[in-house]
């Protein structure tokens, strides 16, 4: 069963694929409950902690993940245009990745076992689950680092109740250069494993309000944020996978959209989901930062 699963990833472009066994994680409770006692998490984290650990029994047994791949796209060079972080440049994953899902869904439910699949909007730790897959280990920024894709890709996760032969977690650590650390621009990254979410630029430039100080910080990028992922060693020699497109807005002659026409030009896009109003936000603050320069 788990070969057949593993044939239907691989037909739909899929090869990163783990097996991970649910059961309590205790090992991640104490972060977690760090996390949220310092406020270090941002509202787009939902779901209670007992949900993350699976401390309480649940019908699901097993987690079948896999990573999906994107073009890194680095290069960053036109100072009058402005940016997408490298997950927004494709159209938006959660439909995409599900799509490539739906055949083990089918193969699961045909079988008579249990399935859902989860894409990023859930009440899990997506990136613990990959883990624990033996698909990555952690940087010190905090990103699940591949040996194939670096931290370039996307996580899908479908939970069933059957049951696999699982893949453990790999004896692995990132090189440790600090480097995440020295160039994270609002310094969300600490060196005792601690990362404030709510510091870091990707949840800045998502957020509706933010104070003149954040505003600050908002470059080139406007949404979201690749900074630490750029300068980590283990992403310098990963293939450019995949979906190779660039968003780029012309910021000095941009003009005001209507949702119509935003939609239009975007709704492709995952970052479309914040709507024009952030998005023309982040435009604007940039904007005004070119124009002190001319």
């Amino acid at each position: 069963m788990k070969e057949k699963i593993i044939e239907i990833l691989n037909n739909e472009e899929l090869y990163e694929i783990g097996f991970a066994k649910i059961e309590y994680f205790k090992d991640i409770e104490n972060k977690l409950i760090l996390q949220k006692r310092k406020k270090h998490n941002t509202p787009f984290q939902i779901g209670k902690i007992d949900d993350k650990t699976f401390k309480k029994e649940n019908i699901f047994k097993s987690a079948i993940v896999v990573l999906m791949p994107y073009y890194k796209n680095i290069k960053i060079i036109e100072e009058n245009y402005a940016y997408v972080a490298a997950c927004f440049n494709c159209p938006d994953y959660h439909i995409t990745l599900r799509n490539k899902l739906l055949n083990v869904y089918n193969f699961l439910k045909s079988s008579g076992y249990l399935a859902k699949i989860c894409i990023d909007n859930n009440e899990l730790d997506e990136r613990y689950l990959a883990y624990k897959a033996g698909l990555g280990f952690y940087g010190l920024n905090h990103l699940l680092i591949n040996d194939k894709y670096g931290s370039f890709f996307f996580i899908g996760i479908i939970l069933t109740d059957a049951i696999f032969d699982y893949n453990i977690p790999l004896k692995k650590t990132c090189y440790k250069c600090k480097k995440c650390l020295k160039y994270c621009p609002n310094k969300a990254i600490k060196l005792n494993g601690e990362f404030n979410g709510n510091k870091c630029i990707s949840f800045i430039t998502q957020k509706k309000d933010i104070t003149l100080k954040e505003e600050k910080l908002i470059n080139q990028c406007i949404f979201g944020c690749d900074v630490c992922a750029n300068i980590c060693p283990h992403n310098t020699r990963i293939k450019e996978y995949s979906y190779k497109e660039t968003v780029k807005i012309d910021v000095i002659n941009y003009s005001h959209l209507s949702n119509k026409e935003f939609k239009k030009l975007y709704g492709k896009y995952s970052f479309s989901w914040r709507g024009r109003n952030i998005f023309e936000r982040n435009i604007n603050i940039y904007k005004q930062k070119l124009e002190k320069k001319l």
